[in-house]
C-alpha cells in the first residue's frame, strides 16, 4: 500500500472515529431528553394523581362511576391548564374521566403490555405507547397510582406526555446540531489535513519512487528527482539525486576500466597471434629453406651428371656398333651374350630412360624452386612480385591433396586469371594467407565428400575456383571459392575470431582465418571478406592495394 493511501486512510479513520463519537454524543443527549421528559411526565403525572385523590374524592374510600361527572369536570379543567390528555380509570380498568367524554365508562385496552393493571397492582410508575386508528404512529403514555387519604389504590391517572417528550428534544436540538456541525466539521477538517499531508509527503515520495523505478529500468542514471520541498522529503530528493551522480561515475569509471581491459587482451590476442605467425612462418620458412636445399645439391648433382651419364653410354653404344661392323661373326659364347642383353633394346630403352630421368630431376627442381618462393627468405619484407606465380606455388605445394583417393573423388581446380601488374607486398605472408584459404576448401570438399558417402548420395566432384581482377579504385583483388558444405548461419559472425574452428578436434588450430585476415588487413593494408550459402558453398575475397601506402 502507498504512503499517501496509507495517511489518507490514517486520516480516514480519525474521521469515521469523530463521526462516531458525534454519533454517539447525539445518541446520548437524545437519551438524556428522553428521561428528562420522563421525569417530568412522572412528576406531573404524580401531582395531577395527588390533586385529583384530594380535591375529586377525599372524603371517600373509593371512586366508581357515579361519581365521574365530577371526576369529568375536574379532568376537563386539567386538560384545559395542562394542554394534555388526560384519563382515569378504576381498578377494573373503566374509564371515569376523559379528556374525551365519549369514552367515559368504557374500557381502556391501549395498554397491549397491560401496564395499567400492573401499576396499580404495585403502585410504581409505568409508560406505553398507544397505538390506534387515531394515532398510527402512536403516543406516549404514563401511568400512576390514584390513592386515598388511606393510601390505598383505587386507580390509576393516564397522562400523555409525547409532548413533553417533543419539547424535550426540542430543548436538546440545538445541542445535538452543534454536536454534529461540530463532528462534521471536524471530519472535514480531518480529511483535508489528511489529504494536504498526504500531498505533501506522498507527492516527492512518488516522484522519488517513479524516478528510481525509471533509473532501474532504462539504466539512464542522467535523470534526476525534482526537488519541490526543502523538508525532509526535499532532503530525500537531494540526497537520491547525489547517489545517482555517484552511480553513473562509478558506471563510467568501470565502463572505462572495461573498455581499457578489452583493449589491452585484445591487443595481447593480437601480440599472441603475431607471435603464433611469427614463429609459424619462421619455422615453416626454415624447414621448407632446409628440405629444398637438402633435396636441391643431390638433385643438382644427379641432373647434371645424366648429361654425361647420356654421352658416355652412346659411346659405349657406337664402340659395341663398330665392333659388330668389324666382327658380324662374333663367337658363340659372345653371341649367347648378346642375345641375352638385347643390345638392340637396350639401345632404345636406354634413351627413353635418360629422358625420363632428366624430365624428374627437372621436376624436382621446379618444386625447389617452388618451395624457396613459398617461404621468401632470401628476399626483403616487401618486394613487387607475381601474385599469379605465388598461388601457382601453393597449388604446386598442395597437389597431392587435390588428387583423387579412397574416401573422395580429385578435387577439379578452375582458375579465372585476369592481367595482373606485379603487387608490392610481402610474399611470404600473403603466400600463407593463400594456402590457409586452399586448405580449408580443401578440408570443406573432402569433408562434404565423407558426409555424402555416409548419407549414401552421390558423391558431387569438388572444385575450387580462383579469380583474380584489378578493380577501379586500383587494388587486386583475389577470390577463392568452393562447392563445399558451407558455413552455418550461427557461426559466420565468428569464422575471423582467434582460436575459432568448426573442424573436429586435432584438425584445426582456429588459427588460419584469424591469421590471414590480419595478414591481409593489417599487414597489407587490405580487405578481406566471406560469402556463404549453407549446402551450396563458400567464397572468400582478398583485396589489397597495388602499391603499399
Amino acid at each position: 500500500m502507498k504512503i499517501s493511501q496509507k495517511l489518507v486512510g490514517s486520516f480516514v479513520s480519525v474521521s469515521l472515529l469523530t463521526s462516531v463519537v458525534g454519533g454517539v454524543a447525539i445518541t446520548q443527549s437524545q437519551k438524556i431528553a428522553e428521561k428528562l421528559a420522563i421525569a417530568e411526565a412522572e412528576h406531573v403525572a404524580q401531582v395531577l394523581a395527588v390533586s385529583i385523590a384530594h380535591d375529586a374524592y377525599y372524603d371517600k374510600k373509593s371512586i366508581t362511576l357515579e361519581d365521574s361527572d365530577e371526576l369529568q369536570h375536574y379532568v376537563n379543567l386539567l386538560h384545559d391548564l395542562q394542554k394534555r390528555d388526560l384519563v382515569v380509570v378504576n381498578r377494573q380498568k373503566q374509564i371515569l374521566a376523559d379528556a374525551v367524554p365519549e369514552n367515559v365508562g368504557t374500557i381502556f385496552e391501549h395498554d397491549q403490555g397491560n401496564e395499567i393493571y400492573q401499576t396499580i397492582q404495585d403502585g410504581n410508575l409505568r409508560s406505553f405507547l398507544e397505538k390506534s386508528v387515531d394515532y398510527p404512529q402512536g403516543i406516549k403514555l404514563i401511568v400512576t397510582p390514584l390513592k386515598n387519604e388511606q393510601n390505598q389504590i383505587n386507580g390509576a391517572v393516564i397522562l400523555e406526555w409525547s409532548s413533553l417528550y417533543d419539547e424535550a428534544i426540542a430543548q436538546a436540538r440545538p445541542t445535538m446540531i452543534v454536536i454534529s456541525i461540530t463532528s462534521l466539521s471536524c471530519i472535514i477538517l480531518a480529511l483535508s489535513l489528511g489529504w494536504q499531508i498526504s500531498s505533501s509527503i506522498a507527492k516527492p515520495l512518488q516522484l522519488v519512487t517513479a524516478v528510481a523505478q525509471q533509473v532501474t529500468q532504462e539504466s539512464n542514471f542522467d535523470l534526476q528527482v525534482p526537488v519541490i520541498t526543502k523538508d525532509e522529503t526535499g532532503i530525500l530528493a537531494t540526497a537520491f539525486n547525489d547517489l545517482i551522480k555517484r552511480v553513473k561515475t562509478l558506471l563510467t569509471e568501470k565502463e572505462q576500466h572495461s573498455t581499457e581491459l578489452q583493449q589491452a587482451l585484445t591487443q595481447l590476442h593480437k601480440t599472441q597471434l603475431q607471435l603464433v605467425q611469427t614463429e609459424k612462418m619462421s619455422s615453416l620458412g626454415q624447414l621448407v629453406a632446409g628440405v629444398a636445399h637438402e633435396i636441391n645439391n643431390p638433385v643438382s648433382f644427379i641432373h647434371g651428371n645424366i648429361t654425361y651419364i647420356d654421352n658416355y653410354t652412346q659411346d659405349l653404344l657406337k664402340l659395341v656398333q663398330a665392333y659388330q661392323a668389324h666382327y658380324p661373326n662374333p663367337p658363340q659364347t659372345l653371341q649367347a651374350t648378346l642375345d641375352e642383353v638385347e643390345l638392340d633394346f637396350l639401345n632404345e630403352d636406354l634413351f627413353k630412360l635418360l629422358q625420363s630421368m632428366k624430365v624428374g630431376t627437372e621436376r624436382i627442381g621446379q618444386i625447389v624452386l617452388s618451395l624457396r618462393n613459398f617461404s621468401r627468405l632470401d628476399e626483403s619484407e616487401f618486394k613487387t612480385v607475381d601474385l599469379h606465380e605465388g598461388i601457382e606455388n601453393t597449388l604446386l605445394i598442395l597437389q597431392h591433396r587435390l588428387k583423387a583417393k579412397l574416401e573422395s573423388p580429385a578435387i577439379e581446380v578452375v582458375k579465372n586469371y585476369s592481367q595482373l601488374p606485379s603487387v608490392e607486398c610481402c610474399a611470404g605472408q600473403l603466400n600463407q594467407a593463400f594456402m590457409n584459404l586452399l586448405a580449408n576448401a580443401i578440408d570443406t570438399l573432402e569433408e562434404s565428400a565423407r558426409h555424402q558417402r555416409k548419407s549414401n548420395l552421390q558423391i558431387q566432384p569438388g572444385t575450387i575456383w580462383i579469380s583474380t581482377q584489378v578493380t577501379a579504385d586500383n587494388q587486386v583483388q583475389i577470390a577463392i571459392a568452393d562447392n563445399g558444405s558451407g558455413i552455418p548461419k550461427t557461426l559466420q559472425t565468428r569464422i575471423f575470431d582467434p582460436f575459432f574452428t568448426t573442424k573436429p578436434i586435432g584438425k584445426g588450430t582456429g588459427l588460419g582465418l584469424s591469421i590471414s585476415y590480419q595478414i591481409v588487413t593489417q599487414k597489407h593494408h587490405g580487405k578481406m571478406w566471406y560469402n556463404s550459402t549453407p549446402g551450396e558453398g563458400t567464397k572468400f575475397v582478398i583485396e589489397i592495394p597495388i602499391c603499399q601506402p
